[in-house]
């Protein structure tokens, strides 16, 4: 365990522009307020989450490996930048300003968590120097007394130090840094409406990247995943939402917040090829992408990328993939904007402006808002068609997209909210697609497993990582088409586009899908819920 003064002696702000920084971005949150934006409403919090499931190769035995995925036209559409853009008024490279007076939370300006990245990364060195901002507004009913904020890389050996932390523009040491949990007093209470500035100056070391990882570096690949502190939500019930790290699943859960990053490169004579979930542009020497209402940021940096680029509508779809796999990487794409076309027209809009599916070394695939790892054996296998794991679990990580990133949950303590969702969406894409393989999708990837076990089983207390998985995805989807089969096709795409529509931007529980499921039905479905579940009789 890490105080703050205990991390201070060793800190110090690298020089007046972050002081600068600092200022403008509590200076900024006041210009926010007192710009005429009315408060927007309490958001009613519920949870949030994405993980991994079974896959095979289908010429060999089952093995243990682990996969992500989550995901007719309701009226929604994906979320404007602010009116007030944070980090448009942050002039990096000024040197000197005025120092913040006063200490007083402004009042609520904006809907959801605000997050402002500088980011100079040493891509062949494996280190970044950040600066971020965090403006956080009290949506939660209570008063706050504290923050609570995930910092990830604690979880890896020596690849965080924090050098500074300020509150409102006053520079503070009153902090632990415990694990992977950053707790810090606020100096004065924070109200119900009311809006608080953190920011933060870190480095990273990043780590080698291990295969079970999508965190850290190869020699051809470096990935930015969790990779920067942010605060946890917030339940009246339970406090803040911050779960132990386990070995399978999901351990973290988020709001919906807004996020403007910036990236630049030590040596800007030879910059890798960034794959992001939101379009690139020019911000003097920085490389800049603006993503609005997603769970997390994500990046993934390579000089040997190739990539492919589409669209379904205004979504840009790009597959990046490396050398001896295009025919894979071409597919990826093909089978992403089916699956963004079926996905769009039976659940929601696509909530991003861009959509990524990426090649990495990893054991499965992994979703993101916006952006999607898939496991570059995948790649290998690929022997053309749509009856593999390239596609299936393509479909499954976009799929995410709404079922974890639209709409959020706990994915440690009802995991299955995404991920069973995620696996039907799987069954959907394939009916819409290709109905002949349906059958084949079946035997594939659920059957062939056997699901068995309760469907509210947590990643805690699933047992081994084959049992979670039979029961959270593979039984949860089976309990998904049993419910479909038992209400009828209407009433069960009308329930998907209500949940999509009622829980957009939020964090669902299961008593909000059960609630919204019955009021798109009259069928009763409660031998179902007891057949399935171990706690929702």
């Amino acid at each position: 365990m890490y105080t703050g003064k205990q991390i201070h002696r060793y800190a110090g702000i690298r020089n007046t522009r972050f002081a600068v920084f600092v200022f403008i971005l509590y200076l900024s949150s006041f210009i926010l307020s007192s710009c005429g934006t009315p408060a927007p409403a309490a958001l009613t919090p519920p949870f949030s989450a994405p993980f991994v499931l079974g896959t095979r190769d289908p010429n060999t035995l089952p093995t243990p490996t682990a996969t992500v995925t989550a995901t007719e036209t309701l009226t929604l559409t994906p979320t404007a930048p602010p009116t007030a853009t944070l980090t448009a008024t942050l002039p990096p490279d000024l040197t000197s300003g005025p120092s913040p007076t006063g200490s007083a939370d402004p009042p609520l300006a904006i809907a959801r968590p605000q997050y402002t990245i500088y980011a100079t990364i040493d891509y062949d060195g494996h280190t970044a120097a950040v600066d971020e901002g965090i403006v956080y507004p009290n949506q939660t009913g209570v008063t706050l007394n504290e923050l609570v904020l995930a910092v990830e890389p604690m979880l890896y050996n020596d690849a965080f130090h924090m050098t500074s932390l300020f509150i409102n523009g006053f520079e503070t040491t009153n902090y632990v840094l415990d694990t992977h949990r950053l707790t810090v007093p606020l100096p004065q209470p924070l109200p119900p409406g009311t809006q608080v500035t953190l920011t933060i100056q870190y480095d990273l070391n990043i780590p080698f990247k291990q295969k079970a990882n999508t965190f850290g570096w190869l020699s051809y690949q470096t990935s930015l995943t969790e990779w920067y502190p942010f605060v946890v939500p917030y339940d009246a019930a339970s406090g803040w939402i911050l779960h132990d790290y386990w070995a399978f699943g999901e351990h973290l859960v988020y709001d919906s917040s807004d996020f403007d990053v910036n990236i630049r490169f030590t040596d800007p004579s030879n910059p890798p090829i960034i794959a992001a979930p939101a379009p690139a542009e020019a911000n003097g020497e920085w490389t800049r992408f603006r993503l609005y209402g997603a769970r997390a940021f994500v990046l993934s940096m390579s000089r040997e990328f190739l990539y492919s680029e589409s669209a379904v509508g205004p979504v840009i779809i790009r597959s990046y993939y490396f050398s001896g796999h295009e025919a894979a990487g071409e597919k990826v794409l093909y089978v992403a904007k089916q699956a963004v076309a079926i996905y769009e027209a039976k659940f929601a809009p696509y909530p991003y402006q861009t959509l990524s599916v990426v090649e990495l070394n990893y054991n499965d695939g992994q979703e993101y808002d916006g952006l999607a790892f898939l496991a570059d054996s995948f790649y290998a296998q690929y022997d053309g068609g749509a009856q593999n794991n390239l596609a299936t679990i393509g479909v499954h990580e976009i799929a995410h997209n709404w079922w974890f990133g639209l709409v959020g949950s706990d994915q440690a303590l009802e995991p299955w909210l995404d991920e069973a969702m995620a696996l039907y969406s799987e069954h959907i894409f394939y009916e819409f697609n290709y109905p002949y393989l349906v059958d084949w999708w079946w035997q594939f990837r659920v059957n062939y497993f056997g699901p068995s076990g309760w469907v509210d089983t947590t990643i805690y207390n699933g047992g081994t990582f084959r049992a979670y998985t039979n029961a959270v995805y593979l039984n949860g989807g089976t309990f998904i088409d049993d419910i479909r089969v038992r209400i009828g096709d209407e009433d069960f795409f009308r329930f998907l586009k209500a949940y999509a529509g009622q829980m957009s931007y939020r964090r669902a529980t299961a008593a909000d899908f059960f609630a919204i499921l019955r009021q798109s039905t009259s069928k009763d479905v409660s031998d179902l819920i007891s057949a399935y579940f171990a706690n929702l009789h």
